[in-house]
């Protein structure tokens, strides 16, 4: 079977809130292994019609994500709910939390210019004192922190800097072309005195990592992040490609 990835936001603003609304109820599910509620409780509680809710359901069932049979429960299958987040996938953090049914909310909480320092100069192939823009923004999943990103531009120019810019076209506009591949790193952490309260959880608690660095079609390096996600908002999932000859019954 084909999942095809969470829709982008459309342009009729009702059919997106039953559909968000929907996906949380499709979250739960899938974490208590249960069936969705029927539909007369779940237009009672989404606050729509059955057409509504129909046709945001049928959007789901289109990528695989419920199952759904006349006369029985509406099931949630949790693997294709897991390649709704595909770690092969790139796209803005505050757009994969929509997709998600999460309202997003994004904050730059630092930005400044300095140099690239050692460590990233070294993985840059770059300069340590080269200048450069680095931004701390932080991303917010129904109100909860879900993920600190710190990131870096390094700049062989001046340009003008808006902190609310995602990091993405701030590469592109320094360096004239953009980001199209990118070599990211996972690890585990645990968040220490200065992130913790950022992330408003206690010091010691084990946050997932990314180290990414951003190139362009010309092979340069153009960008620099480190990334900090909670593992309980957003779980990712890769897939990976078993070769031929298979083996098994």
């Amino acid at each position: 079977m084909t999942y095809l990835p969470l829709p982008r936001p459309q342009a009729d603003t009702a059919h997106m809130r039953v559909q968000h609304e929907l996906l949380r109820f499709v979250r739960e599910a899938a974490h208590s292994s249960a069936p969705l509620p029927g539909e007369l409780e779940l237009t009672s509680r989404l606050g729509c019609t059955r057409q509504q809710l129909r046709n945001a359901m049928s959007d789901l069932e289109a990528q695989g994500i419920v199952r759904r049979r006349q006369g029985t429960v509406t099931t949630v299958d949790p693997i294709a709910l897991r390649l709704s987040v595909r770690l092969e996938e790139q796209f803005e953090h505050a757009e994969l939390l929509d997709r998600l049914g999460y309202r997003s909310e994004v904050e730059t909480l630092s930005a400044h210019r300095g140099t690239l320092g050692a460590d990233i100069g070294a993985v840059m192939e770059l300069r340590p004192t080269m200048p450069a823009i680095t931004v701390r923004k932080r991303w917010r999943a129904d109100g909860a922190v879900a993920m600190i990103a710190d990131d870096v531009v390094p700049l062989d120019t001046e340009v003008e800097h808006d902190p609310s810019e995602s990091i993405f076209s701030v590469a592109a506009r320094v360096w004239g072309e953009p980001v199209i591949w990118e070599v990211s790193t996972p690890g585990v952490a645990t968040l220490d005195a200065d992130l913790a309260p950022l992330f408003e959880r206690p010091a010691g608690t084990p946050v997932l990592t990314f180290e990414i660095v951003g190139i362009g079609a010309s092979g340069r390096r153009l960008m620099h992040s480190v990334e900090y996600h909670d593992p309980d908002i957003v779980s990712y999932s890769l897939v990976r490609t078993v070769r031929p000859p298979w083996r098994g019954h």
